[in-house]
């Protein structure tokens, strides 16, 4: 696999052009953005190394955050691979060495905000307790 840096969706590149695409123009509308099945993977890139930002992604997009993350998260679910680096922002996979970190990542980062749940949860007196529940997710696994 190449070394050299690919330019980023933003720049006028060959198969890239500036203002082309489905995010260009004032005149489409949001909820095409929102249905557009796999509209932010093609904004990017393959590898680390050429991660795109949430902020351009919204730049390119014109949506909001929130949107953004939304779209990536329906994307995901549906199979594509877009992974995400907490420093760097949201890329393809280049080899599978990206993929496995990223996975493990997120299952780190979702074991420690139900290690968070469990402490404020046993601040809850005893007779509220029964109201408190993960769905199908045991935090027993997740604590050391």
């Amino acid at each position: 696999m190449s070394k050299t840096k690919k330019s980023r969706p933003s720049v006028a590149a060959p198969g890239r052009q500036s203002g082309a695409g489905p995010f260009s123009g004032d005149t489409t509308s949001r909820t095409q953005f929102t249905t557009a099945q796999g509209a932010i993977s093609r904004l990017l890139l393959h590898g680390q190394a050429n991660a795109l930002p949430r902020r351009e992604l919204e730049a390119l997009t014109g949506l909001d955050g929130r949107t953004v993350r939304l779209m990536i998260e329906q994307e995901r679910r549906a199979g594509v691979p877009v992974l995400s680096d907490c420093s760097k922002g949201y890329y393809l996979p280049e080899t599978d060495q990206e993929t496995v970190a990223c996975v493990r990542s997120l299952r780190h980062r979702a074991g420690e905000i139900l290690r968070t749940a469990a402490a404020i949860e046993r601040t809850v007196p005893q007779e509220l307790a029964g109201q408190l529940a993960l769905d199908n997710v045991t935090t027993e696994v997740f604590n050391e």
